[in-house]
């Protein structure tokens, strides 16, 4: 009897192993099979193509895919660094923002010594070459801004980012007329417009429309009328801009007490191209003017360090030293460059 029960054990224990060992060979087996792989991508992109199976290089335009994708990423939070709905250098103007007027502050703010102001994202306000100059009309008016060629109906752009502070009609002088407070701190107007594209506290990028070219107000015949204005004092626009070339002359303008001063010339003087324009004294580190001797060159979209060398003859390591910059610089399309 107690054989028969060992044996009946023994047979038992035989049927237990056989089938744990059946269910481990059923689960592996089910393991063998694919199964739904949860793995992170990006993971499993690099582990694949670092190996040394001839796809190295598909790692590498990963790589550059995540730079291109960086650069834009910093390009948006350069933009985001303001909010639209703020006032434009608000500490700057005292908190004063009125939609009258283009010079609404007279001496109620002080202006300071020296304000560096940010030209890197300039667009021009339309393509037309210079007809009026800054300068004296006769003996009793003075034109505080230039004037450039337009035909009624052409498109005028925001010189740079900001924001629309006046938007209003003036008989005798500017007629259509907008005033931008600009993030850098520059206030532009643009006059003689046919018709506004744009609201008062629209806020506005470089280079976006903002009216169309005309003859309201006080004009002889289609055009634009644009100043420059810091605080609501007037700065010669030639101080600022290049307009034979039509870019700014640096990516960057020291306003100073220098920068308000009057100028004795007529407003028909007309820079030709190549001519100079006189840079105030105390200027003279901040702004380097386009002449035989400087030139510049305007960033466009594919241009590198070598291709622009290449272009005018010079090493890349000169552009570097002439502005200040290095060879992993990104170059962003649209600003100047000085090449000599």
């Amino acid at each position: 009897m107690e054989l028969m029960e060992e044996v009946s054990i023994i047979s038992k224990g035989k049927i237990i192993l056989s089938t744990t060992l059946l269910l481990i060979g059923l689960t592996a087996f089910s393991q063998s099979k694919p199964t739904k792989n949860t793995t992170r991508p990006e993971i499993i992109y690099k582990q694949s193509h670092s190996s040394n199976d001839g796809n190295s290089n598909l790692f590498a335009d990963g790589i550059k895919l995540k730079m291109d994708m960086s650069i834009l990423n910093e390009a948006a939070i350069e933009r985001e660094e303001w909010n639209p709905a703020d006032i434009p250098a608000d500490d700057i103007y005292g908190g004063v923002w009125s939609n009258s007027y283009v010079n609404a502050y007279g001496s109620s703010i002080n202006v300071p010594d020296t304000f560096l102001v940010d030209l890197s994202n300039f667009s021009m306000p339309c393509y037309g070459h210079m007809t009026s100059n800054f300068g004296r009309r006769g003996s009793r008016r003075y034109h505080y801004g230039v004037d450039l060629k337009a035909k009624t109906g052409d498109t005028i752009y925001a010189a740079f980012d900001g924001k629309i502070r006046v938007k209003d009609y003036e008989r005798g002088g500017y007629g259509n007329y907008i005033v931008i407070r600009h993030i850098n701190g520059l206030e532009t107007v643009y006059g003689h417009l046919s018709k506004f594209l744009v609201e008062e506290n629209d806020f506005v990028e470089s280079g976006q429309p903002i009216g169309l070219a005309g003859s309201t107000g006080r004009s002889t015949g289609p055009h634009l009328h644009f100043e420059t204005r810091f605080l609501g004092r007037p700065i010669n626009p030639n101080f600022i801009v290049d307009f034979n070339n039509k870019v700014c002359h640096r990516d960057e303008y020291a306003v100073t007490n220098s920068s308000f001063k009057k100028t004795t010339a007529s407003s028909r003087s007309i820079l030709k191209p190549g001519e100079t324009y006189q840079v105030p004294a105390d200027n003279n580190n901040s702004n380097k003017y386009v002449s035989g001797e400087v030139q510049y060159h305007r960033i466009k979209k594919g241009d590198t360090l070598s291709g622009i060398a290449k272009r005018y003859g010079i090493s890349v390591k000169k552009i570097c030293n002439l502005n200040n910059i290095t060879t992993k610089t990104i170059l962003r399309p649209g600003k100047s460059l000085r090449i000599s």
